[in-house]
């Protein structure tokens, strides 16, 4: 940043990747709403179809998180560049790194992408929980000597029961 218009360069392309990112954002969610809306519509279409919009639906839903987080990181200095610029037109080389230590989080997309990934995914949120041993399963009653669970044992107890009720009501 070492004239005014190197600055301005970067600050008209700071606001063309910040449009970018708001129209990238919005046709996400635009796609979603329409192949939400087309599902519901699909009674007599064929297999394929219904799969297609299945998947498209599936695949708009991953997208968005990735996303948003990429919405979040990168536009700040996004937006920062150029109002910094425009309150300050002067370019000063020595104000530059200061200005992305104080807005340049882009360095949180390497950590918060893949928490995001993570989070959104429930079959590696199930693989982490089983590999620390956290999965919380319920586990059968042991068999007793004749072969029969407890829970077999209690089952026609029950069946019995009721059945000799009936039979007594007679």
């Amino acid at each position: 940043m070492t004239s005014t218009k190197t600055t301005t360069i970067v600050s008209n392309i700071n606001k063309s990747m910040g449009a970018v990112e708001l129209v990238t954002l919005c046709i996400l969610y635009g796609l979603l709403h329409y192949n939400a809306k087309k599902k519901t519509q699909l009674q007599e279409a064929s297999l394929t179809e219904k799969y297609q919009v299945d998947e498209n639906l599936r695949s708009i839903r991953l997208l968005i998180p990735m996303t948003i987080t990429h919405f979040c990181c990168f536009m700040p200095p996004l937006i920062a560049f150029p109002l910094y610029f425009e309150i300050d037109p002067s370019p000063d080389s020595r104000q530059y790194p200061i200005f992305l230590e104080a807005f340049g989080i882009t360095i949180l997309y390497a950590v918060l992408l893949p928490v995001v990934l993570f989070w959104r995914h429930k079959s590696l949120r199930d693989n982490l929980r089983k590999s620390i041993g956290i999965f919380h399963r319920v586990e059968p009653e042991g068999a007793r000597a004749d072969g029969r669970t407890q829970e077999q044992v209690r089952h026609f107890a029950l069946l019995s029961s009721i059945w000799e009720r009936e039979i007594a009501k007679r």
